[in-house]
């Protein structure tokens, strides 16, 4: 089933939560909203339910619209960030009830919810006694997944329902969800702040923030072309390099920069103060005496050389967080590699990677993470 969100707002007393929203979610697609906490997304999901009704346009399934239609006659399941099962119900009566409300027989009722409980790793022995506050925020998560998954609705709504696992669990149930979604050809929304999941699940995100739509597009779209400074600084691990534009030249103090052709350049070419986004695993880090001028090579070359001190290197699990300071601005570096070594460097920048705001782009784009 299609969905079409044409211009829906919706506001609380004097404040909009969310503001003109436009979004089409393909038929059997399955589309995060992602964004730092207050940015509209979980109003955006409520209303898509029905339970929140908008304040301006509509909604379309399919042909049909359901812009004043109720939660109950819009086909919709979904999952809540709070669970809300029914504590006076056995596990097994959870998920079952919407199978009853249909009048399907008991052991094709009994059949489904087993299916069911076993893709989302619960242990199906003791179900049909033991109530959901028996069991763990985690596992209450899954039972309330399975409540929804069992019904096989035309949309899954789905708010941040990995929150409360952990790591192993998450990652696992992430490719059962997708797995599961594009088996029966569910149309999905999925509600996260967490860039892992949204860019590894979806085939859209919708990147909001403020109540606006930032950015639409694939996770690879997102990832490798913001469209604003709010999305490069939001999406993956940036950093945010502060240079002047003065006639010609882009300054970072007296190293001069050449910027015209990196991967996104600025709307304005005005004098003033300019921001270089660079992500911070495609940086690297040399201490072998390079001269900048050599590599650099005027404008024509594909990287932006910068004289630096090197820090420190921490380690993070994975890898290593490098932390650099480039003319007393700090920048953080990844890599798998670990340097003992301190003092001058060159960094380098593939110009693909970095993208070039304007202190006009810049200016009121807060970024938060959650």
């Amino acid at each position: 089933m299609e969905v079409q969100i044409e211009r829906i707002s919706k506001k609380y007393k004097q404040k909009k939560a969310i503001s003109d929203v436009n979004l089409q979610l393909p038929d059997g697609s399955f589309t995060a909203i992602l964004g730092p906490s207050g940015c509209g997304k979980t109003t955006l999901m409520r209303c898509l339910a029905g339970f929140l009704e908008t304040d301006e346009g509509r909604i379309l399934f399919g042909e049909q619209d359901v812009t004043h239609l109720p939660p109950q006659k819009r086909g919709t399941a979904m999952v809540f960030q709070n669970y809300a099962l029914w504590p006076h119900m056995t596990v097994f009566e959870n998920i079952a009830y919407g199978l009853k409300l249909r009048k399907l027989p008991k052991q094709v009722i009994h059949d489904k919810v087993m299916d069911v409980l076993r893709k989302v790793e619960i242990d199906t022995e003791d179900v049909k006694r033991r109530h959901p506050p028996q069991y763990s925020g985690g596992q209450q998560q899954r039972i309330a997944l399975a409540r929804a998954l069992v019904l096989e609705p035309k949309l899954l709504l789905m708010d941040e329902p990995l929150s409360n696992l952990d790591a192993k669990v998450r990652q696992r149930l992430r490719v059962e969800i997708r797995r599961l979604q594009q088996e029966l050809g569910i149309t999905a929304v999925y509600v996260t702040h967490d860039q892992e999941e949204a860019l590894s699940m979806a085939d859209q995100v919708v990147l909001m923030n403020n109540g606006l739509v930032e950015q639409v597009g694939s996770p690879e779209q997102i990832y490798k072309a913001p469209a604003s400074y709010f999305a490069a600084q939001f999406i993956g691990n940036s950093n945010t390099l502060l240079v002047e534009k003065q006639g010609a030249e882009y300054l970072v103090n007296r190293q001069q920069l050449h910027l015209d052709d990196v991967g996104r350049a600025a709307s304005s070419r005005e004098n003033g103060t300019y921001g270089l986004v660079f992500r911070s695993e495609e940086a690297v880090i040399r201490f072998d005496g390079t001269d900048v001028q050599s590599i650099t090579g005027g404008a024509s070359a594909r990287v932006i050389a910068l004289q630096a001190e090197f820090k420190e290197s921490l380690f993070v699990g994975s890898g290593y967080r490098h932390w650099v300071v480039v003319e007393g601005q700090n920048v953080f570096i990844e890599s798998e590699q670990k340097y003992t070594q301190t003092g001058a460097c060159t960094l380098l920048l593939p110009k693909s990677s970095c993208y070039l705001f304007s202190n006009q782009e810049m200016k009121g784009a807060a970024v938060i993470h959650a």
